[in-house]
Formats: C-alpha cells, structure tokens, sequence
C-alpha cells in the first residue's frame, strides 16, 4: 500500500508539475507573438517611406563607387536612374534644314537674321517687314514664286537666309549728266546691291540715303572733271512704278536684288545701259500681282 501511494504521489506530482509548468509556457509564447507582431508593424511603418529616396545608396558613396554603373543582368533601372540619364543625355535637336525652311520653318529664336534686323531700329523693322511679305509671296503658290523656283526650287528657304546690312556711307545725289549725243542721263543713288550668283547667306546692302528709305533726293550735275558739285533742288526717286520709301518700293527692291542672288537677273551694277530697270521691269512682270496684294498685318517695336 504505501509502494502505491507514494507512486500515486508521484504520478500526481508529475501531474501537477505538467498543469503548472503549462501556463509558463504559454506565457512564453504569447510575448513572442507580441514581439513579432510589434516587429512586423515596424517593417509595414518602413515599408511606404522606401521609394522617397529610390536612388540610395548615394551615387558618391564608396559601395556605388564599387559596384559601377552597369545594372546587373536582368535587373531594370530604377526611375531615379533614368531621370538621371536623361538630364545627362538630352535628347538631339532637329536640324534646321535649309530645304524644309520653306514649308518647316525654323523656330522664330533660331531666326538670327530677325534678331539682327530687330536690332537695327526703324530702319530695320522696314527692312523686316519687306521681308515677311517675300516670304509670305515666295511660301505660296503663285506666279512670282513659280518663276523664282525656276532657278532656284525652294526660293523661300534661300531667301531667309539672307543678312541685311546698312550703308550709311552710300550716295545721296541724284546725278545728271550730258552725254555727247545730247541725250541727258538722270542716275539715282544705288538702292540696293549684293554679290551677283552668292547664294544662300549672301548679304544685301541696302543705302541709307537711297530710294529704299527715301521718296526726294537732291539733284547735283555729275561733272567727270570734278568741281564743286552744281545743285540743281530736288528730285523724286522710285523703285519701278512705286515711290521710295514706300512699302511696295521696299518689297521691289529686295525681290531684285533676291534675283541677283539665285542669278536669275543678269548682273547690272554699272547700269548705263538701264540694265537695272530692265531687271525690274523682268521681276515686275511675274510678281507685280503679288507685290500689289494686301499685306498682312504685322506688330513691330523697335529695340532703340
């Protein structure tokens, strides 16, 4: 009996000892759960503030330096990346080409002849808005355009090409003079000139104190053996049928002197022979519907 009871003793000990070590075990495992739920917040709290900076490491750091800047196979560069690489490598600017200026004109910031004109005051705004209106005629289909594209197939993109310079140093007078046959020649101031056969970029030089700019000049005999100059008043000056000085005049002018520059007009810079208004009267014939058409309007201000 006492065998029995102590080993019933026992068995109930170790009954007891089971119960009572069951609570501290699960008192145990309830702070691990704690411990792990409180750390898997810590990671979701992490989580959403990860791609605020997606290009760490710093591009400076030894461990970028180390690692390089090959991508390892198969991965893709991360947005940071890619903004990086385009700030680094922009993409090319279309080129500005001469033959699609006509129907592709070059960006109005990229006209430098405008800025240079812009630049030259009053005088140049009337040279610009000559200008405009010969691309507006040369840009469109019409006879003027048709016979300037016999020589040249995109005049449009040829002619915005072209500088502008002012010669301020340029004959005044209208000069007379008697020539052996009694016949009396009456020469104005030189309007415009520019190289004959030149091309695009050529420069056409347009006279300050000539019919571009004025509608009077001052009539001087033209003694060959020199002496001081006999004034004899006034006299009117016009580019073909217009007076100078006006628009019309303007946009004449420029248009044959535009015809020396493709060699359209035949070379009359010694006009004894009324070269020049023979020339005139060639640009005349195919464009005077064009010249005479209404202008479209157009706002300038002067820089100075």
């Amino acid at each position: 009996m006492y065998a029995v009871r102590r080993s019933l003793q026992a068995v109930v000990a170790l009954f007891l000892s089971a119960v009572l070590s069951v609570p501290t075990f699960s008192q145990s495992s309830s702070q691990s759960s704690v411990f792990l739920s409180a750390e898997a917040r810590a990671v979701r709290l992490l989580g959403p503030s990860l791609p605020a900076q997606p290009c760490s490491p710093h591009a400076d750091s030894p461990s970028t330096a180390l690692m390089g800047d090959i991508p390892a196979p198969g991965s893709s560069l991360s947005s940071c990346n890619l903004s990086t690489l385009a700030a680094d490598h922009p993409s090319p600017t279309a080129p500005c080409h001469l033959a699609t200026q006509a129907t592709q004109p070059c960006p109005a910031s990229r006209d430098v002849v405008r800025d240079d004109l812009t630049s030259m005051g009053k005088r140049g705004q009337a040279i610009l808005r000559a200008r405009d209106k010969i691309l507006e005629i040369l840009q469109t289909e019409n006879a003027c355009s048709d016979w300037y594209r016999t020589k040249d197939p995109f005049p449009a993109a040829t002619f915005r090409t072209l500088a502008f310079a002012l010669d301020r140093d340029g004959d005044l007078y209208v000069r007379t003079s008697n020539e052996s046959s009694g016949i009396q020649l009456i020469r104005n101031p030189y309007v415009a000139k520019v190289l004959q056969g030149e091309g695009p970029n050529a420069t056409v030089t347009i006279n300050v104190n000539g019919a571009f700019f004025f509608s009077i000049g001052t009539l001087v005999d033209d003694r060959l053996e020199g002496g001081p100059l006999s004034f004899r008043g006034v006299r009117a000056m016009q580019v073909g049928p217009y007076t100078g000085g006006s628009f019309r005049a303007q946009v004449l002018a420029l248009l044959h002197e535009f015809g020396h520059v493709i060699d359209l007009l035949p070379t009359d810079h010694d006009d004894y022979e009324g070269k020049s208004q023979q020339n005139t009267a060639d640009v005349l014939r195919a464009c005077r519907a064009q010249v005479e058409s209404k202008e479209t309007p157009r706002t300038f201000q002067a820089s100075r």
